[in-house]
This record gives structure tokens, C-alpha cells and sequence, in this order.
């Protein structure tokens, strides 16, 4: 232990686009820049960022502040309660965790809870977000789906083998965050993650707190894999109408 730091300076870095590249009307958007800071906050748990923005450039009465401090110490799992204030949960409680040192190749953090309402997946790599998704989120959705079999078969519910991915993920309310070493993309927006070995990476790290957090509630449990029977055989019925 240092002790107590005096120095507060750090670092300042400054920078203006060129004109010559960007055109000498780019700007930078404060809505945006503001999402981003408060992402990383959520992306590294417990880091503090301070924002500020000159009353200039924030339009009066808009949900960008000229001054914020955003501190999240439960990381994902603090920005997804927040997130479904208000939402009808399917059954109570969420699944969060953490594998791997933050911002280690191969870290993985997770928040998941089961709502009422349509899921959805939010990802991140090396916190750069992914919203088309990708194969880090294919990792959680096997996860996800092969702990409720299993669960399922643990407790003598051959019906459970009905259930698809897509069922699990149509009530999951996610946020997920992997940090990869050298990562793929697909395009130039890398907007959807290609890297093969972060689909094993995620299903191995989200796997076996799974199945541990469906065994410490089989009430819970039951009721999740209840519901997801109930989708998967009306899917099951519709299909056969067709």
C-alpha cells in the first residue's frame, strides 16, 4: 500500500479532427460521447467517471447533463437493474458473475435476468459494442440453454429436451462483455464479433455458475423451465399447423 496519492494531475490529452479529413464541418455528437462514457463505467466495475460538457453544446431540457459522475461497483449487474426498473420479471432475481481479470484476454462478465416481455442481448468486446452480436453471444446462449436441460433432466423433466436456444433467449434481458486478444470482426464497423474461440470461452466461463444458480433455487428454477415448455410447445404447435 502507496499510502494516500497527492498527486491528482494525471494526464490530459487534447485533440481536434482534421478539417482536411473529416471536413471542416464534423462535430462530435454529445449524446453519443456521453453513452460511451457512461458505458465504460459499467464496463469496469467500480471505475469513476467524471463527464462535462459545456452548456453550449447540450440542449436545454435534453437527457444530456453538462456535469455527471458515473460509478457502477456491481458492473453489469448494476446497469441491467437499472436498465428494467419497472420490467415484469419472469422469475425473480438475476444472473450475474464475473470469470477472468478485467480486461485479461479472455475475461468474461455476464448479467442476465428473465422477463416478461421480449429479451434482448447488449454485448461488448474489449468494450467495443457488438450490436449484431456474434459468437461470444452464441457462447451464452448455449450456456444458458444447456444449463436448463440439464437442469431439467436433473430433476426427471424429459420434456425440457424441447426447449431451443431461441426459447431461452426470447425471455433473457442480457448484458454480456468479453475481452479478447487480437479479436475478428465482420466488417469495418465491427459491429458482429467472428472470433471462433469466444463462443467456448463464454460457455465455459457462464456454464457452471448456471447450473449452481438454478440448484440454489428449484422454485425458480421450476418456474423458468415451466415457462420456456410453454414457448417451446406452442412453437411446436404452430409449426405443426403450418
Amino acid at each position: 500500500d502507496a499510502g494516500e496519492v497527492m498527486n491528482r494531475r494525471g494526464t490530459t490529452v487534447r485533440f481536434r479532427p482534421d478539417p482536411e479529413i473529416f471536413g471542416p464541418a464534423a462535430r462530435f455528437s454529445p449524446a453519443r460521447l456521453f453513452a460511451m462514457a457512461r458505458a465504460k463505467a459499467y464496463l469496469f466495475a467500480g471505475v469513476e467517471i467524471r463527464w462535462s460538457c459545456a452548456a453550449e453544446l447540450v440542449d436545454a431540457g435534453g437527457a444530456v447533463p453538462t456535469e455527471a459522475t458515473f460509478r457502477f461497483p456491481g458492473g453489469l449487474s448494476d446497469y441491467l437493474e437499472e436498465r428494467l426498473t419497472g420490467a415484469d420479471r419472469l422469475v425473480d432475481g438475476r444472473f450475474s458473475g464475473r470469470a477472468g481479470a478485467a480486461g485479461r484476454n479472455g475475461a468474461v462478465e455476464w448479467a442476465v435476468a428473465f422477463v416478461e416481455e421480449d429479451g434482448f442481448v447488449q454485448s461488448y468486446c474489449n468494450t467495443i459494442p457488438t450490436p449484431e452480436g456474434g459468437t461470444h453471444e452464441q457462447g451464452l446462449r448455449t450456456a444458458l440453454l444447456k444449463g436448463l436441460r440439464t437442469h431439467g433432466e436433473r430433476t426427471g423433466n424429459k420434456r425440457v429436451q424441447q426447449i431451443t436456444a431461441d426459447d431461452v433467449a426470447g425471455a433473457a434481458a442480457a448484458l454480456l462483455s468479453v475481452f479478447v486478444r487480437e479479436p475478428e470482426f465482420v466488417g469495418q464497423t465491427k459491429e458482429r464479433l467472428a472470433t471462433a474461440d469466444a463462443a467456448r470461452v463464454v460457455e465455459q466461463a457462464v456454464r457452471d455458475p448456471f447450473d449452481h444458480w438454478l440448484v440454489e433455487d428449484p422454485a425458480r428454477a421450476k418456474a423458468l423451465m415451466e415457462r420456456r415448455l410453454e414457448r417451446a410447445e406452442e412453437r411446436l404447435r404452430r409449426r405443426q399447423e403450418k
